[in-house]
C-alpha cells in the first residue's frame, strides 16, 4: 500500500478497505446466509475498480520532475549605426 515515495497512498488504502468489505460480505452471504444489498455490493465494486485503475494509471503518468523555467535574460542589441537627429539636412 506504499506509493513510490514510500508513504501510504490514500487511493490504495481505500481500495484495499473496500475490497476487504466486499470479501467479508461475499463470505457472509455464501456461508451464513447474510444478505448484502446489491446496490451496496455494486458500489464497493465500482470503488475497487476505480481505485485499481487510478493506481495503475499512476505508473504511466510522468513523474513530478521540477521543470522550473529560467528567468529570461534581456537580449543585447548591437548598435551598428548612430544617427545624429539634431543635424538639419
Amino acid at each position: 500500500m506504499l506509493s513510490s515515495e514510500g508513504k501510504v497512498s490514500s487511493k490504495r488504502f481505500v481500495t484495499f478497505i473496500c475490497l476487504l468489505f466486499m470479501l467479508i460480505g461475499y463470505t457472509a452471504n455464501l456461508f451464513w446466509d447474510f444478505t448484502i444489498e446489491p446496490d451496496l455490493f455494486a458500489s464497493l465494486q465500482w470503488i475497487v475498480m476505480a481505485g485499481l485503475g487510478f493506481t495503475a494509471a499512476e505508473n504511466f503518468s510522468p513523474k513530478g520532475e521540477d521543470t522550473t523555467e529560467e528567468e529570461p535574460t534581456p537580449s543585447h542589441t548591437t548598435v551598428t549605426h548612430e544617427y545624429n537627429h539634431d543635424e538639419e539636412v
